[in-house]
């Protein structure tokens, strides 16, 4: 192998010694001639200091004298000898005194300053030096003098080149020597060389020779084991490529690498398979894979290029690609910036996909998303809905009046109400959720008299069947708590816990008994009513018949009762009654039966008797009623009265005809004078009683033909606001004889009923009232009573229908109030006609609520809107307790079933603002208004009643 000669390894060893040589060589002069240098200013510091102080003490005594004469003759024997180049004396005035070598005419040089020669390494041809001339401390002159260091600076200079020489023959000897041992070392380093390059141009080099174990044979031995590594680096450099290619060119999508201008630089073969276009011809495309996109994606395909070539990192961009053969898919491209060792950018890396597949899995998915999510949010409304139910029902459960109790499995409480803690007492202010249910009741001040509820609340259904849980419980406070019990279940029928309710009816079951009473008893006379009193005629009936005996009834009334009520008011004719109540009570023996039948109609039952005994006790009733002296604002009454006998079986031999006969009779003594009693006479009975019945019905008749009766209305007020809720219709008869008077309803609604024609007069009323409201739209809404003899009528609900229909009146303006007494009466037929009025629309009332019922599961059956209490329990109400009480319970029990509550015989403020406080709804009577055929109500008018 020829080497030029510059870059030879010997002549570089050699040029590297003399370079070596020469640098040693200028150090070594350069250092020679700075310590002569320093030596020759050192020698000339110590000269001029030995040279002062000499010079001082030869002149310092001349000078001291002022005797200069001997002093410029030893200068001229010091400067000589000394090497002193010249001198220049000067008194303490500064005058020359003696001079020798300077021309005095010149000026001196300034003086050197030796530390300053040292610093700068300087050695000047001649000192200038200054020295003060002292004796005894006291100053008398300067002298100075300069000093020659020619004689120094030769020798110096003589040891400079003495020494460069010698330096320069050692020089010479090494680069001889180097260049011999260069030449010896190179040889082997060239055939070292030669063997190297054969070995790179051999595919199977032979190893490099090996002389020796020195260097150059270690490093034969070491390019040896190299070449043997790179060999194997190359097999295995060979099969990686053929693994990356295997790799890239059989990859499921597009392999490519783009040069930081955007052509392409190496795509895989897998771009074959993906789009129909070869290698070669990917390559050829100038922006690759720009052709591969459809004509309106390339836009932002390149767009998205370019920002990539600018080294950023993407992934899954999607653009819609077109095959060589023209079909379309879906393909998705990611790419990563490219960088050498040298962290030189190189372009970007890209793959590309087809994402057809993923694209419609996604968009599945994106579906089952979409649905997934329209699943939650429906959830998550189910939940909210379920959250806000849980929060009513735990709102509705706290705002009960029922106690609510529930146990899991394991006897632990799970949940309880306010009304829980309330009815049991229980002071614990700690919470009784998670407690054993045993421990919540030992902490209950109020508990059931001799019963241990904690037996029957730890009890399973395996101990204790669910009869055997009392429904009632005697507290020990006195109050009387109703208890039920349910046992949980969950889907599967598993038993998870138990649920107690507790309610307090106390005043139910006062209610009841008041109740119970008041289905026999007449709420005002405490005495029997007109059910009790059929009842034990029925039954008395039957024994008399049994028996083969006599049964009397005695039927009588007040006479003129009603001036007593129109006059003094309502209040008077109550307290009238119950004085006759009493009084006649006292007549009264235990066997025989006392009602009130209703307003001032009462009757007697007397079993087994005669004639004679019937006419001494009918005598002593007129009697003691004659006798009662009634005071009344100041004015004292008396009274009389009328009463009828009849006999079973004489004069009758049902329980309907002897009623009938006794009424007969009591109107015969009526016709008698009245304040007296008769018997009946069944012929008497046959011509005038029939007479005047027949007079009536014609009367009647002729009302209905020439429009003799009118509508009274009546206003029905909101308790609370007292604004006119709607209007009752009340039938009035107009006076043939008196065309201003009107005829009261109680003189021929009991003819009408007795002889049928209250179902006309129930039609001309409902007639009458659609007629108005059609007429009038302003008015409210208007209620009509129906007689009990109309529930025989099944067609008139569908006749109400007809009429609001036809006169396209809502139905709900028109109110129909039925009577309690009759709806119990005859229970299946009320519930059915109840039923098909509520089908036509109407509001259905159920009126003088409480005067018959035995109990409120009637109201099960006959499904009213609104209950009108009977005025019976209204019109002493503030002095009444029990009427109270019972309003009170008829106003709460009918809320709690989602009715109204209406209250009559209104007739002072106290009244009033007591019904509010009760709950009732609605009231009516003469403290507000009068019934007048011209309500303001009927004009339109928003009506209030004054606040009293």
């Amino acid at each position: 192998m020829q080497v030029p000669l510059i870059k030879s390894l010997r002549v570089r060893l050699i040029l590297a010694m003399l370079l070596v040589q020469f640098a040693v060589l200028g150090a070594l002069l350069f250092s020679v001639s700075s310590v002569w240098s320093d030596i020759v200013l050192k020698a000339t510091e110590v000269r001029v200091q030995e040279l002062s102080r000499l010079l001082n003490a030869a002149l310092a005594p001349p000078l001291a004298s002022l005797d200069y004469a001997p002093a410029a003759e030893l200068l001229d024997g010091i400067r000589t000898p000394e090497g002193i180049d010249y001198l220049v004396l000067f008194d303490h005035q500064g005058k020359v005194v003696a001079a020798r070598g300077w021309d005095i005419g010149q000026p001196l040089p300034p003086p050197h300053r030796l530390d300053q020669l040292a610093a700068a390494r300087e050695v000047p041809a001649m000192v200038h030096a200054a020295t003060d001339i002292e004796l005894a401390g006291q100053r008398y002159g300067l002298l100075r003098f300069g000093i020659s260091t020619e004689l120094l600076r030769e020798s110096a200079n003589r040891l400079v080149w003495h020494s460069a020489g010698v330096v320069g023959v050692g020089a010479l000897l090494s680069v001889a020597l180097l260049a011999l041992l260069g030449f010896w070392l190179t040889r082997r380093l060239y055939r070292l060389i030669d063997a190297a390059e054969r070995h790179a141009t051999n595919e199977s080099p032979s190893p490099i020779p090996i002389e020796g174990n020195d260097e150059v044979s270690q490093l034969a031995t070491r390019l040896n084991q190299m070449a043997a590594a790179v060999q194997e680096r190359i097999e295995a450099l060979k099969k990686n490529e053929e693994k990356f290619h295997a790799i890239a060119d059989y990859t499921y999508g597009v392999e490519l690498w783009l040069a930081p201008d955007g052509h392409p630089v190496w795509v895989n073969a897998s771009v074959t398979r993906l789009t129909g276009y070869s290698v070669k011809e990917c390559m050829n495309m100038q922006d690759f894979p720009l052709p591969l996109a459809a004509l309106e994606e390339r836009t932002a395909l390149t767009t998205q290029l370019q920002q990539a070539l600018q080294g950023t990192t993407g992934q899954d961009y999607e653009f819609r690609a077109i095959r060589r053969d023209g079909r379309a898919f879906w393909a998705i491209m990611s790419w990563q910036p490219l960088y050498d060792a040298a962290g030189r950018y190189l372009g970007i890396r890209a793959s590309i996909n087809d994402s057809s597949q993923f694209k419609e899995d996604r968009l599945a998915l994106k579906r089952a998303i979409y649905e997934l999510q329209q699943s939650q949010a429906l959830g998550q409304l189910y939940l909210s809905r379920a959250e806000a139910e849980r929060a009513r029902l735990s709102a509705l459960l706290s705002a009960m009046r029922f106690g609510v109790l529930f146990v899991d499995d394991a006897n632990m409480v799970v949940y309880h109400n306010p009304t829980f803690k309330t009815l049991w007492l229980i002071d614990d202010p700690s919470p009784l959720v998670d407690k054993p249910i045993g421990q919540v009741m030992q902490a209950a001040l109020n508990r059931p008299l001799d019963y241990d509820i904690s037996v029957y609340l730890e009890a399973n259904d395996d101990q204790q069947s669910l009869d055997a849980y009392p429904n009632d419980l005697t507290m020990n406070d006195g109050r009387i708590v109703t208890q039920h019990s349910y046992v949980v279940r969950d889907e599967q029928g598993k038993r998870s816990g138990r649920l107690w309710i507790y309610e307090d009816v106390t005043q139910e079951h006062f209610l009841n008994e008041r109740m119970a009473f008041l289905a026999e008893r007449d709420a005002l006379t405490s005495l029997y009513n007109r059910h009790a009193f059929q009842e034990q005629l029925d039954r008395m009936l039957a024994d008399a018949e049994r028996a083969q005996d006599n049964l009397a009834v005695l039927y009588f009334d007040l006479d003129e009762f009603k001036y007593v009520n129109d006059t003094f008011g309502h209040g008077a004719g109550d307290d009238l009654l119950k004085r006759v109540a009493q009084e006649v009570s006292s007549q009264v023996r235990r066997n025989e039966f006392f009602a009130r039948l209703g307003g001032d109609e009462f009757a007697i039952l007397v079993p087994g008797c005669n004639e004679t005994e019937v006419s001494y006790l009918a005598s002593r009733i007129v009697t003691t009623v004659a006798g009662i002296q009634f005071a009344v604002e100041g004015q004292t009454l008396r009274l009389s009265s009328s009463l009828g006998v009849a006999l079973y079986p004489q004069h009758a031999n049902t329980a309907e005809e002897l009623v009938a006969h006794a009424d007969t009779a009591m109107y015969q003594a009526k016709s008698a004078g009245k304040s007296t009693w008769r018997l009946y006479q069944a012929e008497r009975d046959a011509s005038r009683e029939m007479m005047n019945r027949l007079t009536w019905n014609e009367r009647i008749q002729k009302a209905l033909e020439n429009d003799g009766f009118v509508l009274y209305f009546q206003g029905i007020y909101e308790a609370a606001t007292r604004q006119v809720s709607h209007l009752e219709a009340l039938v009035r008869m107009k006076d043939p004889n008196n065309p201003n008077q009107i005829v009261p309803p109680g003189h021929f609604i009991p003819h009408a009923e007795k002889s049928g024609k209250i179902l006309d007069i129930d039609r001309w009323v409902i007639r009458q009232a659609i007629r108005m409201l059609a007429d009038n739209r302003t008015m409210p809404s208007v209620a009509i009573n129906i007689s009990g003899r109309s529930f025989d009528e099944t067609g008139l609900p569908d006749y109400i229908g007809e009429l609001l229909a036809q006169y396209r009146v809502p139905p709900s303006r028109l109110m129909v109030e039925l009577t309690e007494t009759a709806a119990v009466s005859d229970m299946r037929d009320a519930q059915r006609f109840i039923e098909a009025l509520r089908d036509t629309g109407c509001t259905v009332c159920l009126d003088d609520f409480g005067a018959g019922f035995s109990s409120f599961a009637y109201l099960k059956h006959l499904k009213a809107h609104v209950l009108k209490i009977d005025g019976l329990f209204i019109r002493d109400l503030p002095n009444d307790h029990d009427s109270q009480v019972f309003v009170r319970g008829m106003a709460g029990m009918a809320r709690d079933m989602g009715k109204q509550t209406v209250a009559e015989f209104v007739e002072n403020e106290e009244t009033l603002r007591m019904l509010v406080d009760f709950g009732v709804d609605m009231v009516q009577g003469y403290y507000l208004d009068k019934p007048t055929p011209d309500h303001p109500a009927l004009r339109g008018i928003n009506v209030v009643t004054r606040d009293h």
